[in-house]
């Protein structure tokens, strides 16, 4: 004989459906899934897989892979692999007397010329890409493998392919005065990480994330309360930079046409072509809304304006602890400061820790080219210690002595 509250508790489990299917759907995830595809962005991935089927390459053929890659905007592996193959420049390059391969099987100038001519969706300041001369040549061997690893055949197992962006952007949310863009980045195992685009005083600014979570547990910090689930590879975090030069620049080229438009109607009304004249008229007129209205026709601004459509820096404060992500961070910094692809002043890219003694000392040695910052988040150790519990093995004097 049951008792009424087992008899009453029997039944009320028994009225909810699939109990064990709804608890499994709110179950967060606590690990990262292996990377599959993987982002051909990642030196490491890509040079182990090469290394694994024999091909060596010399110095700068890889540099010069993904120069070209940021050249063309990071379109998708397989199209971009079939244009230095010059399969897609065939038309182009068809009866002149550079082919598109040289007889030792390598990619021709010309082939790489077809690249650099295309339409560039992501602007650079980088001068020596577009520099004039001979370029390093790509064997065949590292062509075949790419077109090999790119291929989209259904058959495919994933954990061999490449993909150019393994991550997409799941929402951007621009704020009202149109300086601080929000970026949720999906990864391909599900995880969401977000970046920050903030645009100030004529200068656009790339908040990364290098972690999903963080294991500093900061009592502060929203990310702080969702533990460590994973870190994010060095193509992961320059992923991010890639989603934001594209919002970037899309976001420009909007204000720019809005402009365009209300010139075009200035001209008819004042039958005068000056661009400084008409940027007085639009500043005069009423309709014009603040977030299209260009600022004054002084040159310096105008420059200043003209520099928002480029990431000019990258700091490190987004979700994660970067220096527990060590060596992927390391390798990202790497490639935003290399001249062939994002090119950014080695003062411009900043790495904020919470205090990780260690790779602080590590980091000054691989890497002083780079900005290190330190948040403390509070005057004295004792204070530190209750928001910071990481901090219990960190005394801000040991923190003094490695920076």
């Amino acid at each position: 004989i049951h008792s009424p509250q087992t008899t009453y508790r029997r039944n009320c489990l028994q009225a909810i459906p699939n109990r064990e299917t709804m608890t499994s759907a709110t179950k967060v995830k606590r690990t990262r899934d292996p990377l599959s595809p993987k982002p051909i962005l990642d030196r490491t991935i890509l040079l182990n897989s090469l290394k694994s089927r024999g091909i060596v390459l010399k110095n700068g053929q890889l540099d010069l892979f993904y120069q070209l890659l940021h050249r063309s905007g990071y379109p998708p592996l397989h199209e971009f692999v079939g244009e230095l193959r010059g399969e897609g420049a065939a038309n182009t390059i068809d009866g002149d007397e550079n082919s598109s391969l040289s007889a030792n099987g390598s990619v021709a100038s010309s082939s790489i010329n077809v690249i650099n001519q295309n339409k560039n969706p992501i602007l650079t300041k980088n001068s020596i890409s577009s520099r004039p001369g001979r370029l390093p040549q790509l064997p065949k061997a590292f062509l075949d493998f790419l077109y090999d690893v790119s291929c989209q055949c259904d058959t495919r197992d994933n954990e061999t392919k490449f993909v150019s962006l393994t991550s997409k952007v799941q929402m951007h949310q621009t704020s009202a005065d149109g300086t601080t863009t929000k970026i949720a980045v999906e990864l391909q195992d599900g995880h969401v990480v977000e970046s920050v685009l903030m645009r100030h005083e004529g200068r656009a600014t790339l908040c990364v994330s290098s972690q999903v979570g963080c294991a500093m547990g900061c009592t502060f910090c929203a990310t702080g309360t969702m533990g460590i689930r994973g870190n994010l590879c060095s193509g992961e975090i320059l992923e991010q930079l890639v989603h934001a030069s594209k919002i970037l620049l899309l976001s420009h080229e909007v204000k720019g046409r809005l402009w365009e438009s209300q010139v075009s109607e200035l001209e008819i009304d004042f039958g005068y072509k000056d661009k400084n004249f008409l940027r007085i008229k639009c500043d005069e007129r009423s309709d014009v809304t603040d977030a299209t209205k260009p600022r004054t026709n002084s040159r310096k601004k105008i420059q200043k304006e003209k520099r928002m459509d480029l990431i000019r820096n990258v700091v490190f404060m987004g979700m994660g602890e970067p220096l527990n992500n060590y060596s992927n961070v390391l390798i990202a910094c790497r490639a935003m400061i290399d001249r062939r692809t994002w090119n950014l002043a080695h003062n411009r890219v900043t790495v904020s820790t919470v205090g990780v003694v260690s790779r602080m000392r590590d980091l000054t040695r691989d890497l002083p080219e780079v900005n290190l910052a330190l948040s403390l988040h509070a005057p004295n150790q004792a204070m530190r210690e209750k928001i910071v519990p990481s901090a219990k093995g960190t005394p801000i004097k040991s923190l003094i002595e490695a920076l």
